[in-house]
């Protein structure tokens, strides 16, 4: 924790610096540190890694922040952006047991049925 923010080795230069950063870090960290925060820096610094359903659902914000969402349009000069909604059950916080799971399994179809979380039932 005491050598956050600074640096002693520049790779581009190939030679010993001595860079004390830790001031600015602190001046860009806000006073108070909220959820929201830190989901959106989750967000960012795990893109692409498939983490983000995981804390909005431990969190129970998957409803209120991906509920709607904006893309371009699908052609090249397409660059308008278009709002989506989409509406996410209370149960959908909780995946579906695979059907290969519950084909395995010895009891009778009513009893599989029963055994299936109730927002992913037929």
């Amino acid at each position: 924790r005491a050598r956050a923010g600074k640096q002693t080795f520049s790779q581009n230069d190939n030679v010993s610096v001595s860079v004390d950063n830790s001031a600015a870090m602190v001046a860009a960290t806000p006073a108070t540190i909220t959820i929201d925060f830190i989901l959106d820096e989750r967000s960012r610094e795990f893109w692409g890694e498939g983490y983000r359903w995981f804390d909005l659902v431990r969190t129970q914000k998957w409803a209120e922040r991906a509920s709607t969402y904006r893309i371009a349009g699908s052609g090249y000069t397409d660059k308008d952006l278009q709002e989506f909604k989409r509406d996410i059950p209370a149960g959908y916080y909780i995946r579906p047991i695979p059907q290969g799971q519950l084909d395995g399994m010895e009891m009778t179809d009513e009893e599989k049925a029963n055994y299936q979380n109730p927002a992913y039932r037929n």
